[in-house]
């Protein structure tokens, strides 16, 4: 229940950046005269405009943004809430908890402030519950990212009551539909092992209602619409495929945000992350370029500390489009900024990338044999050495580059290169190019590998066959490898150990949604059978609600 699906959106926050930070001397009584601010003007929405794009370009400073108290006009509802978006912002991408306890006295604050306008008199009086379920939610997310569960779950479960009383009341108000619906679905997604969290805080969920509210607040102009349009994209690329009947795909949506915000680095973020998920990390990279050339002064590097997340999201990009050197240079800049931080999100992962470029250099002939990464020298290796003494195992990839180091270790050899090239070209969309890869695994080394009853990587060929024909659109090769994969994984016990047979299951649901529902259950089904292994909350969630949409 502490997944909250945040699941997903906000796991693309320690992305974020800004330019320059300093603290605001909050007063705590500010929520207590707000009876001598009645006569004071209001913030207008051009000034919240103002502070929101300034969110959106990652350039806002902290430090400036001090008014004078007798010269402060009346914060708006909407003005408190985007404020509140940016602190959050701000905790979610330091990770420091001084800055969490510096600030989390906003929360309280910027609650009291909205009390002047729970008065039907008040012409904000449609925005005030709103607004209320909008700063519990940001505050649901900074407490679960320092693993305060419950009162995490707990706030959810207030802004969501919040937001169906609202909604109740004043069902034609736009803006209140992006948060409604995302919770709506999100929540449609919890795995069923979870369920009881759900009735324990008195939540429903309701998908239909979700993707109804999705689809109101990304068709209609409003204040959160580039926003919305964001959020349907990250949900159809993490949750579900087909969100929206007759909508853009998740790519063609955030293709569009960059062709008209292309230089909100916000969006570049947040669509980078998109393009990657759909393999297209040389389509996010010309984003990033034309960024560079166009604002940047032609540089795509980072001179300030804050930046360092943006180094390791370029460094991703460069790796997965086959741009070694360059990666390089992204991934040690990365790792250079973060100083003291040594318990920061990504560092295995990058020290884990670094060794990956060294061990599949392309140019073999090059390499001298006494500099030769191999099983024996492995251990001796830095970057190998780092993946296990630094960093945090917070994230899947870190978790992931953790596990690459165990089981080099238990087993005292490295894995199948060719598997391993063709794992990355895919990953970054170089489909033919993995397939050729994959190919120049000889069928006497199949059967080397059958006789020393080396399951997973004869496994994880199949399975990589499977899913590189799927993506080249050929899907009558594809299917009998993806049903091979699962014949094959529980024969041998493979189910709860990898996801490949899970992955596999969710893949034929999805080619036979169409054309025989009927099969197409029997599939996602089996996908949410398979427990115990490595994505099972991932692919459980995908099938979950392929199934409601069957």
């Amino acid at each position: 229940m502490y997944r909250i699906g945040v699941i997903l959106i906000f796991s693309i926050t320690p992305f974020f950046c800004m330019d320059i930070f300093g603290f605001e001397n909050s007063n705590p009584q500010r929520g207590l005269y707000s009876s001598l601010m009645v006569q004071k003007e209001f913030i207008s929405k051009t000034e919240t405009q103002k502070l929101y794009d300034e969110i959106f370009d990652l350039k806002f400073n902290y430090a400036n943004y001090q008014i004078k108290e007798e010269d402060n006009k009346t914060k708006t509802p909407l003005y408190l809430v985007v404020e509140d978006f940016r602190d959050m912002l701000f905790i979610l991408l330091t990770e420091d908890k001084k800055n969490y306890e510096n600030l989390e006295k906003n929360e309280e604050i910027r609650l009291d402030e909205l009390e002047k306008f729970n008065t039907k008199k008040s012409s904000y009086y449609k925005e005030y519950k709103w607004a209320k379920a909008e700063i519990k939610l940001h505050w649901a997310i900074i407490k679960l990212s320092f693993d305060e569960k419950w009162a995490s779950a707990w706030r959810v479960r207030q802004a969501y009551k919040l937001l169906l009383e609202n909604e109740k009341e004043f069902p034609h108000f736009i803006e209140q539909k992006k948060s409604l619906a995302l919770l709506q679905i999100v929540l449609a997604s919890i795995p069923q092992k979870y369920k009881w969290a759900l009735d324990l805080i008195g939540m429903e969920a309701n998908l239909e209602s979700g993707i109804n509210n999705l689809q109101k607040s990304t068709s209609q102009i409003h204040f959160f619409q580039k926003e919305t349009l964001l959020w349907q994209a990250l949900l159809q690329t993490y949750l579900v495929e087909d969100l929206i009947k007759s909508g853009d795909r998740s790519k063609q949506i955030v293709q569009n945000l960059i062709k008209k915000h292309p230089s909100e680095r916000l969006v570049l973020v947040a669509s980078s992350l998109v393009l990657m998920k759909n393999e297209s990390h040389k389509t996010a990279l010309l984003a990033w370029q034309n960024y560079a050339r166009n604002y940047q002064n032609n540089k795509l590097t980072f001179d300030k500390k804050e930046h360092f997340s943006q180094e390791y999201l370029l460094a991703e990009l460069y790796f997965y489009s086959e741009k070694p050197k360059k990666a390089k240079f992204h991934y040690l800049n990365f790792l250079k900024n973060l100083n003291s931080i040594q318990n920061r999100n990504f560092i295995k992962d990058s020290y884990y990338k670094l060794f990956l470029i060294e061990w599949l250099r392309e140019n073999k002939s090059t390499i001298d044999d006494s500099n030769e990464i191999t099983s024996q020298n492995v251990k001796e290796n830095n970057y190998f050495t780092s993946i296990s003494s630094k960093g945090s195992t917070k994230t899947a990839v870190d978790k992931n580059a953790k596990k690459f180091v165990e089981s080099v270790n238990e087993s005292n050899h490295l894995p199948n290169k060719e598997l391993y090239q063709a794992r990355i070209l895919t990953d970054g969309g170089n489909y033919q190019k993995a397939l050729e890869t994959l190919n120049q695994i000889t069928n006497s080394e199949l059967q080397k590998w059958e006789q020393e009853k080396q399951f997973e990587i004869i496994l994880e060929y199949k399975y990589r066959k499977g899913r590189i024909l799927d993506k080249l659109s050929q899907l009558n090769q594809a299917i009998p490898f993806y049903k091979n994969v699962i014949e094959y994984s529980t024969l041998h016990n493979q189910n709860e150990i990898h996801y490949f047979a899970a992955n596999s299951a969710l893949q034929l649901g999805f080619i036979y949604q169409n054309q025989d529902k009927k099969l197409a259950k029997i599939y996602f089904e089996k996908a949410i059978s398979f427990e115990g292994h490595q994505y099972e909350e991932s692919i459980t969630q995908k099938a979950k609600l392929a199934l409601k949409k069957l």
